[in-house]
């Protein structure tokens, strides 16, 4: 698709640009022209996201056309700051490649691409916020029956590409293929802990952002041993297409209250068990989470046959659940962009429950 600008131009002003618009959304809706637009909102962590609302020119029948969006949301690394840390296109593969086939509620996507020249990848979406979708508030946290709600929108992204299974999407230009998910999306533990040396990571353990939890739980080599015996033990288990990141704050309603998902930049092929552990272990208060998460591991287990999968026994999924909960408070450990009291009530709340179910000790690290 040729576009004046570029596939997935750095600069904020052209991507809002009436010019650049046109040209793009008339790939889903011919003969939309786009006269001008105007920004609502502005958010910058790693990532930019801007909303805009977007107006068009009317045509000979005195309307716009049909469907074309009101609102947008764009994200993109506007920030040369935020390019020199590195970017990852896999947000934008998902999009691309697998959103459109896979029974999941994601955002409607309008554009999805990656300027192979520079390597700036770049989402184009509908404005969820101006549709009357509402957002999770990270300090919040869900109930038992929000959590259930999600671990559904799991289970069928998990069946979906159960123990290999593939869907078909379509591309662009309307072509269906089958990518190979392992490399498309390919498992990040090993990765993941190449990111940060064992001095690093200790030091941010060590900063008050898992208070209250023993200090062997805190420890930067058992856990990084944790993430190296997870990534062995990953083939052994059923794999799939996993979000990778389900924290509360990536989490949405629509305007019905049905659940969906967004922030697709650590989804993977791996464990069922990262998504579950994680979600329960971050979205749930620790007392709740004692309480419900057997409960909720089961429904899960029940939704994922349900949509088509073929679930573990429930001993073996209870280990599983166990024993992956390292990975989140791996990734919290981590997290330096990120607000204070969200990093302190995520990592926080994955240490306990990898305490609590003594997860270290289940891997032998």
């Amino acid at each position: 698709m040729s576009v004046p600008g570029g596939p997935a131009p750095h600069d904020e002003s052209v991507v809002l640009s009436p010019r650049w618009l046109t040209a793009v959304l008339r790939q889903r809706h011919p003969g939309a022209t786009v006269t001008a637009t105007q920004v609502t909102e502005r958010l910058e962590t790693v990532a930019t996201k801007v909303r805009f609302d977007v107006s068009y020119a009317h045509g000979e029948a005195g309307t716009v056309p049909e469907n074309a969006p009101p609102a947008l949301c764009v994200k993109a690394y506007f920030n040369p700051a935020s390019r020199q840390r590195g970017t990852s296109r896999a947000e934008v593969d998902f999009y691309r490649l697998l959103a459109s086939s896979l029974p999941v509620r994601t955002p409607p996507c309008v554009h999805a691409q990656v300027d192979e020249t520079t390597g700036h990848p770049l989402l184009l979406m509908h404005d969820l916020v101006a549709a009357g979708a509402r957002f999770g508030d990270p300090l919040m946290g869900f109930g038992r029956d929000q959590a259930a709600g999600t671990l559904d929108q799991l289970a069928a992204l998990h069946a979906a590409t159960w123990d290999g299974a593939k869907p078909q999407p379509a591309t662009a230009n309307g072509t269906k293929h089958q990518p190979a998910l392992a490399t498309a999306f390919p498992p990040r533990l090993a990765s993941l802990t190449r990111y940060m040396g064992p001095g690093r990571l200790q030091a941010q353990l060590d900063d008050g952002r898992a208070p209250g939890v023993p200090a062997d739980v805190r420890r930067a080599d058992r856990l990084l041993a944790a993430m190296d015996a997870l990534a062995e033990l990953s083939p052994a288990h059923p794999r799939c297409l996993v979000h990778g990141d389900v924290h509360t704050g990536n989490v949405y309603a629509t305007a019905d209250g049905s659940p969906g998902l967004i922030d697709w930049q650590v989804v993977q092929y791996g464990a069922w068990a990262l998504d579950v552990g994680y979600h329960l272990a971050a979205v749930l208060d620790p007392d709740e989470r004692a309480r419900s998460e057997r409960e909720l591991l089961d429904h899960y287990l029940d939704r994922l046959a349900a949509h088509g999968g073929t679930p573990p026994g429930r001993d073996e999924a209870w280990w599983a659940y166990r024993a992956h909960l390292p990975y989140g408070f791996f990734l919290w450990g981590i997290t330096r962009a990120v607000e204070r009291p969200i990093t302190v009530r995520h990592a926080g709340r994955l240490a306990q429950a990898v305490a609590w179910h003594d997860s270290f000790g289940l891997l032998g690290v």
